[in-house]
């Protein structure tokens, strides 16, 4: 019982990010020529970032903001598997499916939100033929922490 309502106030936690957030790097201020692919990759696991921001985990405050400032504004590709997938205002709101941290005493989950606006046909068919347990891998640019539960990347992509 504990458990379900542990799972609950995340996924309400989660649905606080089903809006597109504004981002905080405009989209509009990469060039045109310039695409994700071409901008360096922050080498920074995954796992590192959920122990990180997960609560009941051992990270202090100070780490948790250090890791916010080096992460906001760069450009990750993480792989994780997915949760849900929706389509809004012409782009495609992807939701990783919750994750643990490996820190013994953490009981809180962490989760991916990317917003992906397809290239082509190709990026459209991906995305449809995705289903929750799906592994998929997502370049972006973070855009921010929500609420210590999950990460924003706006704008990303399919890594193919």
């Amino acid at each position: 019982m504990k458990h379900s309502f542990v799972w609950i106030c995340l996924l309400l936690m989660l649905s606080a990010c089903s809006d597109a957030p504004t981002p905080s790097v405009s989209t509009e201020q990469m060039p045109a020529t310039q695409k994700l692919q071409d901008l360096p990759v922050l080498r920074v696991e995954i796992q590192e970032v959920v122990d990180t921001y997960v609560l009941g985990g051992n990270q202090t405050d100070l780490q948790r903001d250090a890791m916010s400032a080096k992460l906001v504004g760069s450009i990750v590709s993480w792989r994780f598997k997915v949760y849900d997938i929706a389509k809004e205002d012409g782009r495609y709101r992807v939701i990783s499916e919750l994750m643990d941290g490996s820190v013994s005493g953490a009981f809180g989950k962490f989760g991916v939100v990317a917003f992906i606006t397809p290239t082509d046909e190709h990026d459209v068919e991906m995305l449809l033929k995705l289903q929750t347990g799906h592994a998929v891998e997502i370049r972006g640019r973070v855009d921010g922490v929500s609420a210590r539960t999950a990460l924003v990347l706006s704008p990303a992509e399919l890594v193919r």
